[in-house]
């Protein structure tokens, strides 16, 4: 089989999948024979992405879906889609995300960044698990931040930043959230013939990225700031693409589960803090509780997953 084709008759989604690390990787996905589901929020940059796809990858099963990635509802609505476009769905790559200078609340009154980093992407995965099952052996791929190293306090206290906000700790602590989540969702998922790992792509030059202001630091690490900005801006989004392209694509990729990946094709070994079943659960239950009382969620049964 040669790379045009090894992923012949699949089907991706890739959200946030117009431009950055996503549009990268959907792009790659695409050029190895899928057909490919992209979200965004600008209807224009969602057609530019999907034409620019389809001549790339020679073929036109590249399709744009404009989304609301930062709402419980929205997400769902998105899986409602899917579903009514396509039957089998064999990758998942959980990829947008959002680094604010300034704290907002979602239309679920939810703190941006933990609704679009972790309550979203747990909404969406849950409401298009019945599509996964049926198309096994399915992947699914999360973006997250080595930055959740970052975090220190309390992961469950003040979980919307009312008392103090910065960008970077709000951000850190949503990636954290988001690895545990992936940890309990790959522990429930062992044997279904669908696997979940986490990856950290690496900085890269992004709208996202492009777009921070030094408030995003706490006031103490501002000083910081210009180390911060190159970093940023030396990174290519297509280099840091490449361990999303590896997870949801490798033949060899298929035999991990639960496992962390920084920029490399070997999974990283996590702490006993991780690795923590007790606090897995713990950011389970509140994910589960923040989709099951979003005021835009739509009221469904859920697919059991165990």
């Amino acid at each position: 089989m040669n790379n045009t084709t090894l992923l012949d008759n699949k089907t991706a989604l890739v959200t946030g999948g117009t431009a950055g690390i996503g549009y990268h990787t959907a792009l790659a996905i695409a050029r190895l024979g899928a057909a490919v589901y992209i979200t965004g929020r600008d209807p224009s940059r969602g057609r530019n992405a999907q034409a620019e796809m389809r001549n790339v990858a020679g073929h036109r099963r590249v399709h744009f879906i404009c989304a609301d990635a930062c709402t419980v509802g929205g997400n769902q609505e998105l899986a409602r889609q899917i579903l009514e476009k396509t039957n089998q769905l064999h990758i998942l790559v959980n990829n947008v995300g959002g680094l604010y200078n300034d704290r907002w609340v979602t239309a679920d009154l939810y703190e941006a960044t933990l609704a679009m980093n972790f309550v979203g992407p747990f909404a969406l995965t849950e409401a298009l698990l019945p599509l996964l099952r049926q198309s096994t052996p399915a992947r699914i791929v999360n973006v997250m931040s080595a930055g959740y190293t970052m975090w220190k306090g309390d992961l469950f206290e003040d979980i919307h930043s009312c008392k103090k906000f910065s960008g970077v700790d709000a951000y850190n602590r949503s990636k954290y959230l988001n690895l545990l989540w992936t940890l309990a969702l790959a522990y429930r998922l062992e044997g279904s013939g669908i696997i979940a790992n986490a990856l950290h792509p690496g900085t890269a030059w992004t709208d996202m990225t492009k777009s921070n202001e030094p408030r995003i630091l706490p006031a103490s690490m501002r000083g910081l700031w210009p180390i911060f900005r190159l970093l940023q801006r030396v990174g290519s989004p297509a280099k840091v693409a490449q361990t999303s392209i590896y997870l949801a694509s490798a033949p060899e990729a298929g035999s991990f589960n639960g496992r962390y990946f920084e920029g490399s094709k070997h999974p990283k070994d996590l702490g006993t803090e991780i690795t923590d079943v007790t606090k897995q659960e713990k950011t389970w239950e509140l994910a589960n509780d923040l989709v099951r009382t979003a005021r835009t969620a739509i009221r469904v049964e859920p697919e059991p997953i165990a």
